[in-house]
């Protein structure tokens, strides 16, 4: 999990997402093909929602964890277990929050289809898109 704080938190974890998905079909993958000479592939999903949390410290003796509670890590960690037919899926709160263009957009077109989710009638939105890490 992770954490995205400031005025682009939004923007800065979809552009996670989107180079998750990049990493994971663009390099693990032929990774995976080529060394184990296998056509297993490696399938993902990451969600991303936003809200308030808080994050407490729990746990004794050096056995000590970090616990978020909200509903962004909630339905974050949730949107993570759907079907990994689309890698990425973000809530309406945070694409409403994203800025028009290159998070929202490729090519003049968007990059999110808007459902349902049906486990909270809640709307949000999927993607099959990557943002390309440089070399």
């Amino acid at each position: 999990m992770a954490v995205y704080l400031g005025d682009h938190k939004n923007q800065s974890a979809v552009k996670s997402a989107l180079k998750i998905n990049y990493a994971v079909t663009e390099i693990i993958n032929p990774l995976v093909k080529d060394i184990l000479e296998s056509d297993y592939k490696l399938e993902h999903v990451v969600g991303v929602d936003t809200s308030s949390v808080l994050v407490a410290q729990t746990g004794v003796r050096g056995a000590k964890d970090l616990v978020w509670v909200g509903r962004a890590a909630n339905h974050a960690a949730k949107l993570c277990a759907l079907p990994p037919t689309h890698a990425s899926r973000i809530t309406k709160e945070v694409y409403d929050r994203l800025p028009d263009g290159d998070t929202k957009t490729s090519r003049g077109r968007s990059m999110w289809e808007q459902i349902t989710w049906n486990d909270t009638g809640r709307q949000i939105y999927r993607s099959t898109y990557f943002w390309k890490i440089p070399e």
